[in-house]
């Protein structure tokens, strides 16, 4: 029984690339190079969500900031304030109108 010639080439280039053990260290290399880069990526963007936590409740707080209140002349003023005492017949809001 023969093997065709290409299988038997095929057989040899296999058995070669078994036994070659050349690039054994550059495989741990790359291993170890990989594990790195892993484990700062996991770092940088753990420290990436947060910054960006930060600077969203910092812009809540800066939100919760505004003050819309505004004067209209002799007409009077707008304060968006709760008052000091509170009036029996005003609603219960934090809006009030100063005369």
């Amino acid at each position: 029984m023969s093997f065709h010639p290409a299988f038997h080439r095929l057989r040899l280039c296999l058995l070669a690339l078994v036994r070659d053990e050349s690039g054994e260290t550059s495989i741990v290399s790359l291993v170890l190079i990989c594990t790195i880069i892993a484990i700062g990526t996991t770092v940088g963007l753990v420290k990436f969500r947060d910054q960006v936590t930060q600077e969203l409740g910092d812009v809540s707080v800066a939100i919760e900031s505004l003050d819309q209140s505004f004067d209209a002349g002799p007409y009077g003023s707008f304060a968006d304030t709760v008052p000091p005492a509170p009036v029996e017949h005003d609603p219960p809001d934090s809006i009030s109108f100063v005369p």
